[in-house]
């Protein structure tokens, strides 16, 4: 087995883990700075990131949209210095440019994710870091003179050791569950859960509805109280529900308990809604006709299907009681929710190291002198919309700049 020393080795090639290096690398252009990768390759997460474009940062990026014991005070501290503007400031010096969108969500200006790896791994080469990829960690040790990290084919003393190692969210094929690495270094960590993910849902009405699409205010619900609210546009799946607002809801949904209320209509009253309805009965022939104009044809007959309502009925033969419930499904139609701790099609994980367990100024580790723990190894997660890339590489710039 092979023995080397480094100044510095960094335990995840994502993300958080490049910037990380090379911030590094910059600082100490003298010393050797090693990247581990459990993966065939650095980055592949940034790959498939923002549907392949990319979504790098949200120029709105603040405390309020990440979630996590303690984030607030972490991410207020963190973004005096390397919030949105500085981070996409250092990409420009990396030769990325960006556009913005009317969301405030952040791409690189070719679209193509794989712009922002490209420049990160041309820093990566210019400072003449080593990535070595392929490569399972089996041992961390703290020793007297920084850390030895033992992989099959090498044994490792650093004197610096960052980890970088993500989540067990699997979206890019990347599980990098470093659990038990953290608990041999005796960091304590908050329970995993799925995030910005899919939410499976119990009804037999999904399948008629696959892949459809609608505008909705989906409320998380648990205990009759609103847990988390979302406008935006919901994807009917079979088997679940899906959608950037799901997304937002999805780390508390997975926990079970919940239910998912959507409101098909919100910018109308529930009287303005049955004013509507009870219109559309009294001038259509079927009840089939009845939502022509209003939704996707197989919204309707889910809703009608839901409320016992025929299509081929007259509309003539439905009285207003009948239609009072299809209101209801209307502005609040149900979905109660599967407890799941499926992480494949997840993108980032909830949970993590205790943010307690690290200084919030320099990401370095409270309890042992030289380790630095970042992006989504800790317990914190963004909303969707490039919070947690600005945040991976956010963490990433503040450990890089003070190893």
């Amino acid at each position: 087995m092979k023995k080397r020393n480094v100044y510095a080795a960094v335990v995840g090639g994502g993300a958080a883990g490049l910037m990380c290096a090379i911030r590094a690398a910059e600082n100490h252009p003298d010393q050797a700075i090693v990247i581990l990768e459990k993966a065939d390759r650095v980055g592949k997460k940034i790959l498939v990131t923002g549907n392949g474009r990319c979504n790098l940062s949200h120029i709105g990026a603040d405390a309020n949209s990440y979630h996590g014991d303690g984030s607030g005070d972490l991410i207020n501290i963190l973004f005096k210095k390397y919030d949105p503007d500085a981070v996409l400031s250092y990409f420009r010096t990396l030769g990325l440019l960006t556009h913005t969108d009317s969301e405030g969500r952040v791409y690189p200006l070719s679209n193509q994710a794989s712009s922002v790896l490209d420049v990160l791994r041309m820093r990566n080469s210019q400072l003449d870091i080593e990535t070595i990829c392929n490569t399972d960690i089996s041992r961390i040790q703290k020793t007297a003179e920084g850390y030895e990290i033992v992989t099959p084919e090498l044994r490792l003393f650093a004197k610096k050791l960052v980890i970088a190692a993500g989540g067990k969210a699997d979206y890019a094929g990347r599980n990098s569950d470093s659990r038990e690495l953290m608990r041999s270094l005796g960091l304590s960590m908050t329970k995993l859960s799925p995030s910005l993910s899919p939410v499976s849902v119990k009804s037999e009405l999904l399948k008629s509805l696959k892949g459809i699409r609608a505008s909705a205010e989906a409320s998380l619900i648990r205990d009759k109280r609103i847990i988390k609210a979302e406008r935006g546009e919901v994807q009917f799946t079979d088997g679940a529900l899906s959608g950037i607002c799901i997304f937002n809801l999805s780390r508390y949904a997975n926990r079970g308990g919940c239910e998912i209320h959507l409101n098909l209509l919100p910018d109308f009253s529930y009287e303005q809604v049955e004013r509507e309805l009870t219109n559309r009965f009294k001038h259509n022939a079927s009840c089939g006709e009845v939502f022509t104009g209003m939704f996707h044809k197989n919204i309707g007959l889910a809703l009608l299907k839901s409320c016992g309502i025929k299509p081929s009925s007259p509309c003539k033969d439905i009285s207003l009681k009948e239609i009072k419930p299809l209101c209801r499904h209307i502005t609040d139609w149900r979905f109660v929710c599967e407890e799941t701790r499926d992480f494949k099609k997840a993108q980032v994980t909830a949970g993590g190291v205790r943010l307690s367990e690290i200084d919030p100024h320099t990401f370095e580790s409270n309890r042992h002198r030289g380790l630095y723990i970042i992006g989504e190894t800790l317990d914190i997660d963004g909303d969707c919309g490039g919070y947690n890339l600005q945040f991976a590489f956010a963490s990433g710039m503040c450990a890089g700049d003070h190893l």
